[in-house]
């Protein structure tokens, strides 16, 4: 009987192919909204985690317990005693989620040109290591980045350079505190200007070498404050963080954080974004709501006479309810087929081209985070599927009322309608 139904149903959705026409191509439609919604706020939402945390920030980070929030110098990997690095970066990488990782040493001091001077944080990276967790390599504008081959090389950002009156090629010199209470002072060369678009970075932010900066700071190798990490996979930084934590202890004392907690600022955006998508989801739904009940609704009346003979013959009121229901079932399963029949080559198009926001934008912030000017669409199968299900479910639920009123018809009165 289900058999006969569903070919009943499918064969009164096209006794009218007009009004069924319309309604599964703005059912369809609609779905390809959908995709289009999920596609590029799913790409917004990777792309800018990956332009927050890829500067410097990284995926995770390794401190001691007591780092944060005062950023102590003292407050090393290992206290004042240190710790093996190369053992340290084994063990992490050594986890199959983490693509990279690398040492890091800060320091605060002041950086003085002829004239001018600033304030600024210094940050101390490997170089080569520090290139495959982050992407202020490419960021740089004039010069070159650092090198092993100029140990007394460093880059900075140019609204820094522009204060205090450098270019790439001018001696500056860094003055801080150092860890033994000393001052810590020596000349360098600027080898390298970057440009973030973030002026916390551009105006503060001055990198150099590992050791060199260990000297500056007379910090000895097997001490450094940081281990940035970089995953495979950005979204699992969360659960990767508290697998290292739990790993990391059993030898050393520290405190292992993944990027929302690093940066709630972008993580709060992140779910903003989230809920941006489901609002946008909803009202899709509604506007489905709306189709689906005006085009089952008129199929119920146009055919009162029809379904009155029907329950006359013999069918039952919960039959009638199905075959409604089956037609609503097979006008959004056609649906959902043309609308991805119509998304995938979009999809595709988003993910390889994205959307150009015009010559006039180069690079903006957003949420304290540089996004460029294309908009790149990311696979978000899980919001496709929830997208496609929830149209079904509201195509189903749209024809419940259309369904039950059929099914409230009294034969005798409904074959009197013409």
């Amino acid at each position: 009987m289900s058999g006969q139904l569903f070919r009943l149903a499918w064969r009164n959705l096209w006794r009218n192919p007009r009004r069924t026409s319309i309604a599964m191509a703005a059912i369809g439609f609609g779905y390809v909204m959908l995709l289009f919604v999920a596609c590029l706020m799913a790409g917004l939402r990777h792309q800018m985690i990956e332009s927050g945390t890829g500067i410097v920030l990284s995926n995770i980070e390794v401190h001691a317990p007591a780092y944060y929030p005062n950023r102590s110098i003292h407050q090393t990997l290992g206290e004042r005693k240190g710790t093996n690095v190369s053992a340290l970066l084994a063990a992490i990488t050594a986890d199959r989620q983490v693509y990279a990782a690398t040492p890091r040493v800060y320091g605060y001091g002041l950086v003085s040109a002829a004239h001018q001077s600033a304030g600024a944080e210094i940050l101390g990276v490997d170089p080569k290591q520090e290139q495959k967790v982050t992407v202020l390599h490419t960021r740089i504008v004039k010069g070159s980045y650092l090198s092993e081959q100029i140990p007394k090389g460093i880059v900075m950002g140019d609204k820094l350079a522009t204060t205090i009156g450098v270019e790439v090629g001018s001696e500056i010199v860094l003055l801080t505190q150092a860890a033994d209470g000393s001052m810590g002072n020596d000349l360098y060369t600027i080898v390298g200007i970057f440009h973030t678009n973030l002026d916390d970075m551009d105006q503060g932010l001055v990198l150099m070498g590992l050791t060199s900066l260990q000297e500056l700071l007379r910090l000895p190798p097997v001490r450094i404050h940081e281990v940035a990490i970089k995953l495979h996979d950005i979204t699992e930084a969360t659960t990767a963080a508290r697998a290292l934590q739990i790993q990391l202890n059993k030898t050393l004392p520290v405190r292992v954080r993944a990027w929302p907690e690093l940066a709630p600022e972008l993580a709060d955006y992140v779910q903003f974004n989230r809920s941006v998508t489901f609002i946008l989801f909803s009202i899709f739904f509604l506007l489905a709501i709306i189709g689906i009940v005006n085009t089952m609704l008129m199929a119920v009346i146009e055919r009162t006479r029809e379904l009155g003979m029907l329950m006359a013959v013999g069918m039952r009121p919960v039959q009638v309810v199905g075959l409604i229901l089956a037609e609503a079932a097979g006008l959004a399963g056609a649906s959902l087929v043309l609308g991805g029949a119509i998304g995938v080559p979009l999809l595709w198009y988003l993910q390889v081209h994205g959307l150009d926001l015009g010559s006039a934008i180069d690079e903006f912030s957003l949420a304290g985070v540089a996004v460029g000017r294309h908009w790149y669409g990311r696979q978000d199968f899980f919001a496709y599927s929830q997208a496609a299900l929830g149209l079904a479910v509201t195509a189903l639920a749209s024809a419940l009322y259309p369904a039950l009123r059929a099914a409230r018809f009294r034969p005798t009165e409904a074959l009197r309608k013409v």
